[in-house]
């Protein structure tokens, strides 16, 4: 299991959540909502994974929100669960996506 307040300390993210892709929460740090959250971003994963199997490229392993005022970066595993980290710091983008791939290609 993933220690995701280390894992929100070590990025500087300012927040995450561990969930199901069907959003139920597991765990969250430093969030407001984060049921919601969690359901909300479990939908997009789910959308994004059927999206892709449609389209012939594979599983879904990693997703990026990226707006004007932050990133989200969602992963999921091979039994459907999930991690996001948010950050309203556009410049933490590398350092996230390469945390997640590390942590989720281990």
């Amino acid at each position: 299991m993933i220690d995701l307040s280390t894992l929100v300390e070590e990025t500087g993210a300012d927040s995450g959540l561990v969930f199901s892709i069907d959003g139920v929460l597991v765990e969250s740090v430093n969030l407001e909502y984060d049921g919601n959250v969690a359901a909300m971003i479990g939908m997009i994963l789910k959308m994004s994974l059927e999206m892709s199997e449609d389209l012939n490229n594979g599983d879904l392993k990693q997703l990026m929100i990226k707006n004007n005022d932050g990133i989200v970066v969602a992963n999921k595993n091979q039994d459907d669960n999930c991690v996001a980290l948010l950050s309203k710091d556009l410049s933490k983008m590398g350092l996230l996506l390469r945390k997640m791939d590390t942590i989720f290609n281990n």
